[in-house]
């Protein structure tokens, strides 16, 4: 009788325990791959090539949340500074609090393009912002 009992908690124990590890494995797949396609860039001319961003600024429209501006870094050279200008794609809330969030705890954040679309994905977890990017002020080091 305690065997019946017992053997459905050990089940779901194991299950949410292989779910909380391919959860992990799919982050660290994700940031894995991110990296490897950004160290094929000598020396970046873009901001979204970076190996890893942080968020500094945001400063969405007057009256509205898109366009944003975003001054983002690259905090292994903390001299070099972007300024991106993009709209949000979807829940435009929602990314409006995710982002100005990274900013205030300088979480690290890895840029994709897609298209002409734009996927910002805070590291160690799932959490994305989509946009479109207008405009970027960079100037790659000579």
């Amino acid at each position: 009788m305690v065997v019946a009992i017992a053997l459905p908690g050990v089940i779901l124990f194991l299950a949410t325990g292989l779910m909380l590890a391919a959860r992990l494995l799919r982050i660290g797949a994700l940031d894995r791959q991110a990296l490897a396609e950004k160290v094929a860039f000598p020396e970046p001319a873009s901001a979204l090539e970076w190996p890893e961003l942080r968020v500094r600024l945001v400063v969405p429209e007057p009256g509205g949340l898109s366009p944003v501006l975003l001054q983002v870094g690259w905090p292994a050279y903390p001299s070099r500074v972007a300024i991106l200008l993009v709209t949000l794609d979807r829940d435009e809330q929602r990314a409006l609090s995710l982002l100005c969030q990274w900013s205030d705890t300088g979480a690290s954040v890895v840029a994709e393009r897609h298209g002409t679309g734009l996927e910002l994905r805070r590291r160690q977890s799932l959490e994305t912002v989509h946009a479109s990017l207008i405009a970027e002020d960079y100037q790659a080091a000579a």
